[in-house]
C-alpha cells in the first residue's frame, strides 16, 4: 500500500490533466470564449499562461506531494460541487468561473492535504484575475475618474462641468465610458504584480504591498491616459484622432507609469527576497495522515459528477422538450377568438422556440391579447430569464409603472400575483398595460428569481422547458388613461378559462 500511494502522490497530478479538463470543460470553453470576445478581459490568456508557468517551475514540489487526504476540504469540495451544478444548470456564468479555482484548490487539499496549498494555491488563484467578477468595479472606478480628472483640469486651467460621467468643455463633451473606468489596466497591474511576488518573493506582505503599489499605478495611468485624451482635445478643437482611437495611447501610458516604475519598485522591495532555489526547495514533510488512495478517488469524482448529470437525463430533458406543445388557452361562450393577426403588444425575447399569439374578444367587445413565448429546451444564451430578453421594444414604448399585483382568485392558468407593467407609446401616447408570469416546468410564479431556480432544479432532474404568459390590453382614454377597467377585464378573461 505504501508503494501504491507514493505513486499515486508523485504522479497523479499528471493524470489530473485530462480529469480537469472535463470536468470542467464548460467551464473552460467560457474562459475562452470571455478572453476571445471581451476587450475588458482579453488579458486572460496571459493570466492563463503564467498561473500555469508558475505551476511549472514548482513541478518539482508537486511531485513530491504525498496524499494526505483533508476531510474538511473534501466537504468544502462536495459542497462546492453542488454549488457548480445549481450555476451551470441556471447558466449564471459568473459564479461558475470564479468556482473553478476555488474547486481546482480544493480538489487538490481534499487529496494532498495543506501542501497542495503551500505549493500550487497561489499560481490557481491568479485565474480571478481573469475571471467575470470586475466590471462591478467599472461605476465606482468611473467616478474617481472623472472626480480626479477634474481636478487636474482645474490645476492646468481648462474649464470643464461635470454631470456624472461627462466632462463638458466649450468644444465638446467627453464620455467616460466603462471602458475608461481603468479595469483593464487594474486588473492586468494587480495580476503582474502577484505573479512576480509569487515567482521571487519569499514574504507574502511583499507581495501584497507590490499589489497595492501596482493597482494605486494602474489607476494613475489610467488618470493620466483620460486627462492627455481631454488636454488633447481641448487644445487642438477636436481635431485629434486620440478622441475616437485611443487604445494604443493607454498602453503607451500603462507602460511609462506603471509597468516601468513597478519593476524598479519591484527589484528594491527586498533585494534579498528573489528565491529561485526556494522553487525548486522540496518542502517539509508532512505529518503523518490518511494516504489512502481512496482520497484521490472520492475527489476526483466530485469533480466529474457535474458535467455527468445533465447527460445521464439529456433522454429525458429530449422527450419532455418533443413534446411540449402549448396552445393559447379556449374561453368559455362569453369570448371570441384568438385573433391570430391582431396584436396590441409584443416583447422581444431572443432565440424563442415558440411565439404564440392571439387577441380575445368578449360579447361586449372588450379585447385581451394572450402572449406566450417559450424555449423547449432552456440552454445557455437560450433561456426565459436573460439580460437580453425585453417585456417591450424599448424604442417604441416607454415604462409609465410597474407593480406585483395580487389576484384575489386562484386560477389554473396564472399564479396569485402577477407582474402589471403599464407602458406607453411613444409615438402617440397610447398606453397598454401587462400582466405578466413565468411557466417553468410545473411552476407558475412572477419572480425572476424563483423562475431561475426552479428553472435550474428542474434542469437537473430532466425539465429545462420554461415559458413567459403575458396578457395585454388597451387603457381607455388618451389624455388621461385608465387601465382599471382593463383590470377586470383581465380578471374576467382569466376566470373564463378555468
Amino acid at each position: 500500500m505504501g508503494s501504491v500511494s507514493r505513486l499515486t502522490g508523485q504522479y497523479f497530478w499528471l493524470l489530473s490533466i485530462p480529469l480537469l479538463t472535463f470536468g470542467l470543460w464548460a467551464e473552460w470553453r467560457d474562459f475562452v470564449l470571455l478572453w476571445h470576445d471581451s476587450i475588458i478581459y482579453s488579458h486572460g490568456y496571459l493570466v492563463l499562461a503564467g498561473a500555469l508557468f508558475l505551476l511549472y517551475v514548482r513541478r518539482q514540489r508537486l511531485a513530491t506531494l504525498t496524499i494526505q487526504g483533508s476531510p474538511l476540504a473534501l466537504i468544502l469540495l462536495a459542497a462546492g460541487s453542488v454549488v457548480l451544478l445549481l450555476a451551470q444548470a441556471a447558466d449564471v456564468r459568473f459564479v461558475r468561473l470564479i468556482l473553478v479555482p476555488v474547486l481546482l484548490v480544493l480538489w487538490g487539499c481534499a487529496i494532498w492535504g495543506r501542501a497542495f496549498l503551500k505549493t500550487a494555491g497561489g499560481p490557481i488563484m491568479l485565474l480571478l484575475y481573469a475571471a467575470p467578477i470586475w466590471d462591478d468595479l467599472s461605476p465606482l472606478l468611473q467616478h474617481i475618474t472623472v472626480f480626479v480628472n477634474d481636478i487636474l483640469l482645474q490645476f492646468v486651467d481648462i474649464q470643464a462641468t461635470i454631470k456624472e460621467f461627462f466632462i463638458v468643455l466649450d468644444v465638446g463633451t467627453f464620455y467616460v465610458a466603462g471602458g475608461c473606468s481603468g479595469v483593464r489596466y487594474l486588473m492586468v497591474g494587480l495580476f503582474l504584480a502577484t505573479f512576480y511576488g509569487q515567482l521571487y518573493y519569499r514574504s507574502q506582505r511583499l507581495t501584497l504591498l507590490l499589489v497595492i503599489i501596482a493597482g494605486l499605478l494602474s489607476m494613475l495611468a489610467n488618470w493620466l491616459r483620460v486627462f492627455g485624451v481631454i488636454a488633447a482635445g481641448h487644445y487642438t478643437n477636436m481635431e485629434t484622432s486620440l478622441i475616437e482611437n485611443h487604445e494604443a495611447f493607454g498602453w503607451v501610458i500603462f507602460i511609462i507609469f506603471t509597468l516601468i516604475p513597478l519593476f524598479f519598485i519591484s527589484t528594491k522591495l527586498d533585494n534579498h527576497s528573489r528565491n529561485k532555489e526556494e522553487n525548486t526547495r522540496l518542502p517539509k514533510p508532512s505529518a503523518p495522515g490518511d494516504n489512502s488512495p481512496a482520497w484521490a478517488l472520492i475527489a476526483s469524482l466530485l469533480i466529474l459528477w457535474p458535467p455527468l448529470i445533465p447527460m445521464a437525463v439529456d433522454a429525458k430533458t429530449k422527450r419532455l422538450s418533443e413534446s411540449w406543445n402549448p396552445k393559447l388557452v379556449e374561453p368559455d361562450s362569453g369570448w371570441r377568438g384568438p385573433l391570430r393577426h391582431a396584436n396590441i403588444w409584443q416583447p422581444e425575447y431572443e432565440r424563442a422556440d415558440f411565439e404564440l399569439s392571439g387577441v380575445y374578444v368578449s360579447d361586449d367587445l372588450q379585447q385581451v391579447q394572450l402572449h406566450i413565448t417559450g424555449y423547449r429546451r432552456q440552454t445557455q444564451d437560450k433561456e426565459l430569464i436573460y439580460f437580453g430578453n425585453k417585456l417591450y421594444n424599448q424604442r417604441e414604448w416607454q415604462l409609465v409603472s410597474t407593480l406585483k399585483r395580487e389576484l384575489g382568485n386562484g386560477y389554473t392558468t396564472a399564479p396569485k400575483r402577477v407582474n402589471e407593467t403599464i407602458i406607453q407609446h411613444l409615438s402617440d401616447n397610447s398606453q397598454v398595460i401587462l400582466w405578466s408570469w413565468y411557466e417553468v416546468g410545473d411552476t407558475l410564479t412572477d419572480s425572476k428569481l424563483e423562475a431561475k431556480v426552479a428553472g435550474a432544479l428542474n434542469k437537473i432532474t430532466g425539465d429545462a422547458r420554461g415559458a413567459l404568459w403575458v396578457l395585454a390590453g388597451r387603457c381607455g382614454g388618451l389624455n388621461a388613461p385608465d387601465c382599471e377597467q382593463q383590470r377586470s377585464v383581465f380578471d374576467r378573461f382569466l376566470s373564463s378559462v378555468e
